[in-house]
């Protein structure tokens, strides 16, 4: 025992010395660090103290025997890591009763954190800590401190682990001569959801832990080996199955196929083949295809055109042609002396910065010589939310590389716009209406990880349709038609003791298969300046109809929000058509929103939810300069965890990717993507589409300083 963690210091203290220089000191990893068995970035069991980039989203799978483990690990900073993992553990049953598990094997969720303490120099490692399956049911629940250390094509790691990675037991707890808390350590299955930090760190024993990876020269493989402590002979007891272990060193091999793909291959416990595949990218900064979607070229008048265009009826109606060439849609404008003022409404660009580059380089290129400023406002439904004023002459030398967008910005001013600024327009277009657009898309629904088996899904074929009224007022449909499910095989009522407002999910994706998803009436404007209501009645989703709205006030140059939402709402039937069941509920609640730097995002809720629960939500999320987004939450209300069940409080986490990151043409839209580890009753919120915040996102002036390199794109 102590032969090991004596050769394994000295591994670590020989690579960690510089004794020498080659050429691979100069050449970046540029494939990204290599993943572990559940998702983090280390070699098999053992972690490193490597990390993914900020903005990097991973989805991994491995099996080695009995394991079979799906993770998603997401980087919102470079010294953060984050990882849901989903383990099947297949010489298990779901549960001790039989006639509950069926031939189900046992499922396991977990949560796991990494943190860097220290980041990599000449002579220091990078050293982290981390917790793997915080707040889960136990299983795999460890915490390390780890350091790595790279030499040339060698990174080596050494590292220190408790819980499940101390069963090796090599050492006695170092943190013990701190406090005597350390000594003692509460193992065993639970149902999870609770954060143990009794247990953190704690335990009579633990264990040194090590390994490297090495790059094979002049091929894409890297060589791994790791001596392994989790001592899988031995596990926690009462809940894993013992398993043979010939030996407490995993090695084997992983190539990279460019930076979006590893494949990994090993051979664990000294009798146990491993296999696993990550799919990564990186979505901070830019997307993954190559745009064609460019700019309209500046063009100058000739002499003939000056004149046709001193009439101003002839420059807005040229200005409304040649928007609409870019899905700008001009909704006023008003020449009034040497300033154009143009409003616009567009849903083509999530970037407004972008969209105004666009709309000023058309209004530069079609108006008359005495124009200096042009004046462009965003409006987005019924309310005007942002006015940018730039000089034409500033921009027109930017585009003709006479000058930088930074130059531009020195002269230009932004402001929130009066309400109803453009109804005192010269020109405001006739539209007809009501205007009527429908499209369809294939969907997919799934329920993971119940004891009826371990996927089922529903694949379905989604028709949505939009019906604008008048200006603020549409009515949105969204139509549900059953291509395939295997939903019959759900047999797993909840048995919850508070209103079930979310756990009868089951009998709404049985019953509900060919289904009426939404069909809602909203009318969205501004009251006053700088403040965005919504009026919306209907169905709000596939379990709720009812009434109600929201308002939002956002001063254009603060970087906080605050809003109140309400509605009165009654339960639909499981078959989700026009029929309603009997339970209703008035939920409402206060919001508010800030916007730290570095894009980082908090929203925080305070009300009634769906069960009649009262507390609050606390979302904390991080938006990269490509759009990405990665976030996560947590609810608490006076249900308590008791009653709340498996899990003890609601949690999640989500990301988004803007559609834009994959297609030639800029679009709006996004790729979402949210995870409940359980669908409970208590913190139940009401899923409606498109709140304010969301709606009015990037329009504010902070927003738009920082989008502002998009102007000449």
């Amino acid at each position: 025992m102590i032969s090991i963690t004596r050769i394994l210091f000295v591994i670590f203290a020989v690579l960690s010395t510089e004794i020498s220089t080659s050429i691979n000191d100069y050449l970046p990893l540029t494939t990204g660090p290599t993943s572990t068995n559940y998702g983090e970035t280390g070699l098999f069991e053992m972690p490193t103290a490597r990390f993914q980039e900020a903005g990097n989203l991973k989805f991994g799978f491995s099996s080695f025997r009995p394991y079979e483990v799906t993770a998603i690990s997401a980087s919102p900073f470079e010294w953060l890591e984050a990882t849901f993992r989903y383990t099947e553990i297949k010489n298990q049953l779901y549960s001790p009763y039989a006639y509950y598990s069926g031939n189900q094997t046992l499922k396991d969720k977990g949560f796991d954190f990494k943190l860097r303490l220290l980041k990599e120099s000449r002579f220091i490692p990078n050293f982290a800590v981390g917790l793997r399956d915080l707040a889960g049911t136990g299983l795999f629940a460890s915490e390390y401190l780890v350091a790595t250390k790279r030499v040339g094509g060698v990174d080596a790691t050494l590292g220190i682990g408790w819980g499940q990675m101390g069963r090796e037991s090599n050492i006695s707890n170092p943190l013990i001569q701190m406090s005597e808390k350390f000594a003692s350590r509460t193992d065993g299955f639970g149902e999870g959801g609770s954060f143990q930090y009794g247990s953190w760190f704690a335990g009579a024993n633990a264990s040194i832990f090590g390994g490297l990876e090495y790059d094979i020269p002049g091929t894409k493989y890297r060589f791994l080996l790791e001596y392994d402590t989790s001592n899988a002979a031995d596990p926690t007891p009462g809940t894993l199955e013992r398993l043979e272990v010939k030996s407490k060193f995993n090695f084997g091999l992983t190539r990279s196929f460019g930076k979006f793909l590893d494949l990994k291959m090993g051979y664990m416990r000294g009798n146990v083949l491993q296999f696993a595949f990550t799919l990564k990218g990186d979505y901070a900064n830019q997307g993954m295809v190559p745009k064609i979607d460019k700019p309209p070229n500046l063009t100058t008048l000739d002499s003939r055109q000056k004149k046709l265009v001193q009439n101003k009826e002839l420059l807005y109606q040229s200005l409304l042609r040649n928007l609409r060439k870019e899905n700008i849609y001009l909704q006023s404008a008003n020449k009034d002396e040497n300033k154009l003022e143009i409003t616009i409404n567009q849903n083509k660009f999530t970037n407004f910065v972008r969209a105004t580059g666009r709309t000023a380089r058309i209004a530069a290129s079609l108006s008359p010589d005495d124009v200096e400023v042009i004046e462009v406002t965003h409006m987005i439904s019924n309310a005007e939310l942002s006015t940018i004023s730039l000089h034409k002459k500033d921009l027109i030398d930017a585009l003709q590389n006479k000058a930088s967008s930074e130059e531009v910005f020195e002269n230009t001013e932004m402001f929130s716009p009066n309400k109803n600024h453009f109804l005192n327009s010269e020109f405001i277009p006739d539209v007809t209406l009501p205007d009527f657009s429908w499209n369809m898309q294939p969907a997919l629904k799934s329920h993971i990880g119940g004891p009826e088996a371990f996927f089922l899904g529903q694949a379905w074929l989604k028709i949505n349709t939009l019906l604008i009224l008048k200006r603020g007022l549409s009515l949105s449909t969204v139509l549900g038609a059953n291509l395939y499910d295997n939903f019959d095989q759900l047999n797993n009522p909840s048995y919850g003791t508070i209103p079930h407002v979310r756990s009868d999910i089951q009998d709404y994706l049985r019953e509900g298969r060919n289904n009426l998803v939404r069909m809602k009436l909203d009318y969205i404007w501004s009251p006053f300046r700088d403040t965005v209501a919504r009026f919306d009645v209907g169905i709000f989703e596939e379990m709720y109809g009812g009434i109600g709205g929201e308002i939002l006030y956002r001063p254009f140059g603060s970087r906080y929000a605050l809003g109140v939402s309400a509605h009165r709402v009654q339960q639909r039937d499981f078959d989700q058509r026009l029929t309603f069941r009997d339970y209703k509920i008035n939920t409402a609640f206060l919001n508010f929103y800030y916007d730290l730097p570095n894009g980082v995002n908090v929203a925080f809720s305070a009300g009634q939810y769906l069960a009649g629960d009262k507390g609050a939500t606390i979302d904390l999320s991080r938006r990269f300069k490509s759009g990405f987004r990665l976030g996560i939450f947590a609810t608490v209300t006076n249900v308590s965890a008791a009653e709340f069940g498996e899990g003890s409080f609601d949690k999640g986490f989500y990301f988004s990717l803007p559609v834009n990151l994959f297609s030639s043409r800029y679009q709006a839209g996004e790729v979402a993507f949210g995870l409940h580890p359980l669908t409970k009753d208590g913190g139940a919120m009401l899923y409606n589409t498109n709140p304010l915040i969301g709606i009015i996102g990037n329009t504010n002036q902070y927003e738009l300083e920082r989008d502002w390199d998009a102007l000449l794109d």
